[in-house]
């Protein structure tokens, strides 16, 4: 199945952009131009990856990333930004972040593959970490029994 992916930019024509490359490149692509338009949609539809601007009018990418690891907490999170070392302050929660303006959409589409595999490695390690849990206390002493 194609990977899923939710634009959030408040500038329409970047939606479109990104939508219009990103399908080119094999992704399933929906589009928001507000913070409460991207809720709806991460609330009806299961994302494979996120990619939302920084700066929403009368909003902030930074309370998406914050609904989407509460709501959506499997899907990938790149954040697009003028200023891309500010995305580090957040980087727990982000999967990636591209600068803008965009040198590609080349480079666009491999940091969203990326963070869909990174963010995979981590659902993975948690689930080896749930499993490891499980055992260790199956094998402690209060449970063995002599």
């Amino acid at each position: 199945m194609p990977p899923r992916l939710l634009v959030v930019d408040d500038d329409a024509e970047i939606v479109k952009l990104i939508g219009i490359s990103m399908r080119s490149r094999g992704f399933l692509v929906d589009g928001a131009t507000t913070l409460t338009e991207a809720i709806a949609a991460i609330e009806a539809t299961t994302y494979s990856v996120v990619l939302t601007d920084k700066n929403l009018k009368g909003a902030t990418g930074l309370e998406l990333i914050d609904a989407l690891s509460l709501k959506a907490p499997t899907t990938a999170i790149v954040l697009m930004t003028a200023y891309p070392e500010g995305a580090l302050g957040r980087l727990a929660s982000l999967d990636g972040y591209v600068g803008k303006p965009f040198k590609s959409l080349d480079l666009v589409a491999q940091a969203l593959q990326d963070a869909m595999e990174r963010r995979q490695r981590t659902i993975e390690r948690q689930k080896m970490a749930g499993k490891l849990g499980e055992v260790q206390t199956a094998l402690s002493p209060s449970t063995v029994r002599r």
